[in-house]
This record gives C-alpha cells, structure tokens and sequence, in this order.
C-alpha cells in the first residue's frame, strides 16, 4: 500500500481510510503492507519513523471514523466518496466483469510531502525534534512532521484492522463476500533524530501481546484461514473438502492425492476451494511474510506459525520476466508447449512486481497503455502483476481512475461490455435466447454472450487443464457436450491460462469461425444473467434469492472475480456462477471459471 497510498509520505488516518476503500473498491484483494516497529510506543507503525512518546496519541473527533459505515457501504452499494476528484467511484463496473489478483503495495513513495507546513515545522530535516504541526481540517487531528514524514500518530495496525473488520462486516453474505490476502513486509521505524538514516536495531522486540499473529486474531480470528487450518483440512480430505457438493470441491488435476490403506484422502499440496473456505468455515483472509529487515530477525516469529503463512508459500515472485517497451513479455510466459506434467507449464502464485527495464508511468503525463498491456499479457501467460509504482504521480486517494485501469487490464474473460443486456432490443425473444458464451478469436479469445440457437463450433478439454481441442462441425449451444470426443468434454477456461491455451488452439485449428468464435460451457440459461457452467440444465444456485430480490440488477453479482490466475489463490481470477467464489482459493474455482477482479 505503500506506493498506492503514502507515496508522498503522507501517513494520515483518513486519508489512507479512504485510499483503502477506494483500492478495494476498483478490485484489488491483495494488499502488501510494510509495517514498521515503533518500540517507544510499542506499536506496529505505518509511520517509518518512531515518534516520540512526548507527543500524546490522539484520537479523531466523533464522525470522522476512517472507513466510515457509509463508505464501506458504498463499496457494494456503488459508491465511493474521494476527497479530490469530487465524482463517485463505482465500485463495480459493467465492462469489468473480472480481473486478476491485482496487487498493490502500501509503503515507500517519493520524498516530497504532500502539505503546506506551518511556520512551526523544523527548518532543518531530521536536525530537530519533531514538531506537532495541527492542519486545519474537519478532524482536527495532529500530525507529526520529521524529515520528509508527516504521520498522524494513531496510523498502526489497530486501526488498517479495524477498517478490515469493517469492510467484511458490510459485505459479509454470499453475494459480496471476497476473500483478500495480505502480505506482511517487516521493518524497524528509523530515530526520529535521524528520520533518513538506517533504523537502529530495537532493544525492545514485540512481545506477545504485540506478535503480528495475535494483533490480527485480536479482530479478525474469526475470518482468518490459518496454516493449521489448511494442515487440517489437507490431512483429511474426507472430512473436509469431500463434505461439501462436488462442484465446491477443488479440482484435482491440480493437486496431488494419497490413500491410506484406510481410504481416507489427504494431500500436501492442495488448496481448498473458496466456496468450501467462505460457506464452510467462514473465513475471508489470508496473511503471509513478505521480507523481514534484519534488524528485527531476533522477533518471534515462531510464536505467528499458525496464524501467518511462510514467505513465499502465497507467492511465488518470478525473477525471469522480461518486456519491451510496449509491454510485450519477452521472457517468463508460461505459454509453452501442452504436457502432463503441470510444473512445466505452470507456476502456482507466479507473481511479478517491477521488471527490470521497463519504464512505469509514474509521472502525471505518463502514457500508461504499456503498463496496461504488461499487465493483460502477464495475466494471459500465467503470472499476476504487484503493483510497486505511483501511477501518474496520484495516489488511489487522489486519482482512482488509473488504478481501476489497472486492475481491468486483468480481465482475461468477458470482452469490454460483456455479457451484454439484450433487454429492450426490438426483438423481443432475443433476451431469452442470447444466454450462452463465446470465446471470440477476434477478441484474443475473450468471451462474448451469443445466441445459445445458433450453430457454432465448441471448446473441449481433455483431464489435463491445457490440453484442449474443438469440435469438427459446428452445433447448437444444448448439443455441444454431445460433440465432444472422449476423452474431451464440453467445457469453458478456469483461468487466464487455460483461456490463453484454448485461444491457441483456435488458431492453430484453422476452422472457419465467421468471427463468432466456439462455445464455452457457460450460460445463464436457468435464471437470467446467472451465469454457471454444467451446460444447458445447470441450474442458477441463488434462483431462490433472485426470485425474492426486486432489485436484481443492483444487488446481484452474477459474475465472480477479484484475482485468482490458474492454480493459485488471488491472482487472475475466475467468472463464474457462483457469485461469492471471487478468489477461490483453489487451484481454480471448482464451481466457477477463474477470473479477474472488479465486477
């Protein structure tokens, strides 16, 4: 969150509340945080200096809450209020039905604050006490200004938790529920008489009533899928993930199985699906070790194994990805040649943050499409971008537009503008019949909604998730799983680079697609604009809801996406029926197709 929040290093409270909400809100659910251990006040600091115990914390006034009910509302109601852009951000977008894992780092920015300071800030950086510097605002609320820092003292854990606890509380039901990963990078806050200098090595570590691991159980225990609780759940898949429908369950092609001479299942590399993690055990967060400052290697980490996630266990950063300037990858993709054995092909978490050489559009005129097409082409070939820069200079406070961009780059399902309405075209019996889906060739393989009538050729894919072929004549969408041939079956892409190896395919199959593409095995023909997979008679899960709901196109979310990328937990992400399966936690939804974020 560094660069999307405090790239000026400004550290206010609700400035950063409203950074936040608006990150979530254009589709990120993947948040690296670089918390700083302040041993005078003994806190975990967004502030990477440690300030003086001379100056008292102070707490906003009444009403100023950081992510207010209101905004957290907004985020599934449609709107988000930024300070400067003055216009409301739409939480959810019609042309972004999904994209993948975006990421984003709060933490380090350029040097240069923010604010005008009073007369009374220090006239040498770093050469004098810190100064509390009182800006005239709404929340009366003093900041500290040391060096180049201007931190508000209550900027901690406890409060980025807090707005966390928030956020799941206003979305917590099987439309809007999403489950978000947070990476923990961990540092020393540097001496408040040295603001631009190395930290010191503290002299007093947390203890346990300030370990990271209890500091987000003391909220979110609830909401938290641990380590033991994966561990659990792998050593007996019979009474965890083989208690739920087969359509929850992950699928298997991406994980290995072992029986005991007593039938029971267990695997050591699996991932349960999201659908089995929010409805069976309720949870919505994960959270791993990002990089450990060596002047806090003495904490106690043993004391988080339970809770927190080993460094790179989550992801899995890939260090031969290289660009040309327009954003074409030149190395690191994982489109390569069709095999069995999936290590080949794919890496699980593949994540990539700044690549060397590349140039990111971080001042104001920046032309961002490169970015943009860096971004679409990594999350075709298999790996999930972390966002490291300051796009245009703006923070997602200031400027959210550049970071919805961002995040609808991910999309690697729907086309721009679909699935499409056909309510109100002057054919009346045309909304019943265009509801079943297309992988377009002449859209890079995106989906388009077509009419389930008509005769086109169809997408089949072997048990090995890349392995597809199409069908030799073409048929209508109710006939397409009977055109397939063993050991093919009549499907539709999981994820990013399941789609990128069917779009393959279609080239390489040299049919004549009359630009309309094959069918993919999703419809919405069971319920209107419910979109599932299982062909024609799969049947809409929340029919029920629906039919009870007046205000269906506000309230439902028919296609799932946040960031989920082929076999790993919030990267490139899946569409799918089941609303809530938004980072499916799996190596790719069962149920739904993986897909993007922002919907």
């Amino acid at each position: 969150m560094q660069a999307a929040c405090f790239a000026h290093l400004s550290y206010e409270d609700v400035n950063s509340g409203v950074c936040f909400s608006n990150l979530l809100a254009v589709g990120f659910r993947r948040f690296e945080l670089d918390l700083y251990w302040d041993q005078g006040r003994d806190v975990w600091s967004f502030c990477p200096i440690a300030i003086p115990t001379s100056i008292p914390d102070t707490i906003p006034a009444a009403g100023s809450s950081i992510l207010s009910l209101s905004t957290l509302a907004a985020l599934t109601s449609g709107t988000v209020p930024t300070a400067s852009s003055g216009s409301p951000l739409n939480a959810r977008q019609n042309t972004d039905p999904g994209t993948s894992s975006s990421s984003v780092l709060v933490g380090s920015g350029l040097p240069s604050p923010s604010r005008t300071l009073s007369s009374s800030s220090p006239t040498l950086l770093g050469n004098s006490s810190p100064s509390i510097v009182v800006v005239p605002d709404n929340f009366n609320d003093p900041l500290v200004h040391v060096g180049p820092y201007i931190c508000s003292t209550t900027i901690n854990l406890s409060t980025f938790t807090s707005q966390i606890l928030s956020y799941i509380e206003q979305t917590e039901n099987t439309l809007d529920a999403r489950l978000l990963q947070i990476n923990l990078n961990v540092h020393a806050a540097a001496s408040d008489k040295s603001p631009l200098s190395s930290a010191p090595e503290p002299t007093n570590l947390p203890g346990p009533s300030n370990s990271l691991s209890g500091l987000f159980s003391g909220n979110l225990s609830a909401f938290l899928y641990t380590p033991s609780n994966l561990a659990s759940d792998r050593a007996n898949l019979n009474s965890s993930w083989y208690t739920v429908q087969t359509r929850y369950r992950p699928v298997e092609n991406y994980y290995n199985i072992t029986l005991s001479q007593y039938n029971v299942a267990s695997t050591e590399d699996g991932w349960p699906a999201e659908s089995f993690v929010e409805f069976s055990k309720s949870k919505r967060l994960l959270i791993g070790w990002g990089t450990v400052d060596p002047q806090m290697a003495g904490y106690n980490f043993s004391g988080d194994t339970g809770t927190i996630f080993p460094s790179d266990y989550i992801q899995d950063f890939q260090t031969d990805v290289t660009a040309d300037a327009s954003g074409d990858l030149t190395r690191g993709c994982f489109m390569r040649n069709s095999t069995d054995d999936l290590g080949q092909v794919n890496a699980s978490w593949a994540v990539a943050s700044t690549i060397p050489g590349f140039e990111y559009p971080i001042t104001p005129t920046a032309d961002i499409v490169p970015l943009l097409n860096l971004t679409t082409n990594s999350t075709n070939c298999g790996i999930s971008s972390i966002l490291n820069v300051t796009l245009l200079n703006a923070t997602a406070h200031d400027n959210f537009h550049s970071y919805r961009n961002y995040t609808a780059a991910t999309i690697w399902s729907w086309a721009q503008g679909e699935p499409r309405n056909y309510t109100g075209d002057s054919d009346a019996s045309s909304d019943s019949l265009f509801r079943c889906a297309t992988a377009n060739i002449d859209l890079a393989g995106r989906w388009v909604v077509a009419d389930c009538s008509q005769k086109y050729y169809a997408a089949c894919r072997a048990k090995q998730p890349y392995n597809w072929s199409i069908t030799t004549y073409p048929i209508s969408y109710s006939f397409a799983k009977q055109a397939c041939n063993e050991p093919y079956q009549f499907a539709a892409p999981r994820t990013a680079l399941e789609n990128s190896y069917l779009t393959q395919k279609l080239r390489d199959s040299r049919r004549d697609y009359d630009g309309q593409g094959v069918w993919v095995d999703f419809n919405s023909l069971d319920y209107k604009s419910c979109w599932v997979t299982g062909g024609p008679n799969a049947t809409c899960p929340y029919s029920d809801t629906l039919q009870q709901d007046d205000d269906l196109e506000k309230r439902v979310i028919l296609v799932c996406s946040i960031s989920f990328q082929y076999s790993r937990l919030l990267t490139n992400e899946v569409i799918g029926p089941d609303h809530s399966c938004g980072h499916c936690i799996s190596h790719y939804c069962p149920y739904c197709i993986c897909e993007g974020s922002g919907e």
